[in-house]
């Protein structure tokens, strides 16, 4: 057993109603929820939310060659997958049968899931500040994938910006960005567990966090590796708020800096987001510093706050959808 309760099936079913555009899913996690030995098998998961380990462990298993007859009730791994309500039987006797494996990723790896849509509300908030040229330092940054914030190619409904491969669209709901030109000077991410995209294992967990039914998400994955592939950018592994401090320091001096953190806030205690405050406040003695923060702090709300400071306080400009599908600017 691991240092967290163990999960509930009333839990499980209330991971669950997030799993609407995952038929597949829907209907496993109430196979996991009925089932008392899945049960067991998902709290011996280390890392949390454990059901998305538990369901990526199986995709990622899956898709290098494991148990076709699973695979085939997976729209990731088949052209024309077999309805989801028959997968009960199988996706059951393969999760006892690898229970090990699953434990192990469980413990080993983390959900770590990299949508560069979030960057259609990072931009804006970055444009929303004064610095044309900027180094850019990313919190909680995965596989770095933000840090091409400026290389891909948007359209908020009638505003358009950048010529990157990477197409990223949302609904604009309220005031429309103002697009300008920016420049990065340099790209750094943060990260207690950074995964290096350029490895081919850490592509295939990746593509195993994204969810069957979702291939748009799979393409715009593989397409912003591929973008990040071409830039200088470094991973920085550790607790941020002891390599936050050092990070700033080592920028040249007076050079402006954007600190970005989308969805990484809910996972520190409030004495540690203010902590991090702090530590970007101290920067700005010498260097101008803007935060730019998009971030759900209460699990019941559905857009994400999108805040800004540039040293004079905090400033909320607008709410995005948590995967970047639009954004309201106030």
């Amino acid at each position: 057993m691991t240092g967290h309760p163990p999960n509930t099936p009333e839990y499980v079913r209330a991971w669950g109603r997030h799993t609407h555009r995952s038929p597949l899913y829907g209907h496993l996690t109430e196979v996991v929820a009925s089932d008392p030995q899945l049960m067991r098998v998902l709290n011996r998961i280390e890392n949390q939310p454990r059901p998305n380990l538990l369901f990526a462990g199986v995709q990622y298993l899956l898709a290098k060659g494991a148990t076709p007859e699973l695979a085939a009730f997976y729209a990731s791994l088949v052209p024309e997958p077999l309805p989801p309500g028959q997968a009960g039987p199988v996706f059951t006797e393969f999760v006892l049968a690898h229970e090990d494996e699953l434990a192990e990723i469980g413990r080993t790896r983390r959900t770590q899931t990299n949508e560069c849509r979030r960057c259609s509300g990072l931009l804006p908030m970055i444009w929303h500040g004064h610095h044309d040229e900027f180094h850019l330092v990313d919190l909680g940054t995965s596989a770095g994938l933000n840090l091409a914030v400026d290389r891909y190619s948007y359209r908020w409904d009638g505003v358009a910006w950048g010529s990157g491969l990477v197409s990223i669209e949302a609904e604009s709901r309220g005031r429309p960005p103002k697009p300008r030109d920016i420049s990065i000077l340099s790209r750094i991410g943060l990260d207690l567990s950074p995964i290096d995209s350029r490895s081919d294992d850490a592509r295939d967990w990746l593509v195993a966090l994204i969810w069957p039914e979702q291939h748009e998400r799979r393409e715009r994955l593989t397409a912003a590796i591929a973008e990040l592939s071409r830039l200088e950018y470094e991973l920085i592994p550790g607790d941020a708020l002891e390599t936050l401090a050092s990070t700033l320091a080592g920028l040249p001096a007076g050079e402006p800096v954007v600190v970005m953190n989308s969805f990484v806030m809910i996972q520190l205690t409030p004495e540690q987001r203010d902590a991090v405050d702090d530590l970007v406040d101290a920067a700005r003695a010498d260097r101008p510093a803007l935060r730019v923060s998009m971030e759900i702090l209460v699990k019941e709300e559905v857009g994400a706050h999108l805040v800004v400071d540039d040293g004079s306080g905090p400033v909320e400009i607008g709410l995005a959808h948590p995967h970047g599908e639009w954004i309201e600017l106030l």
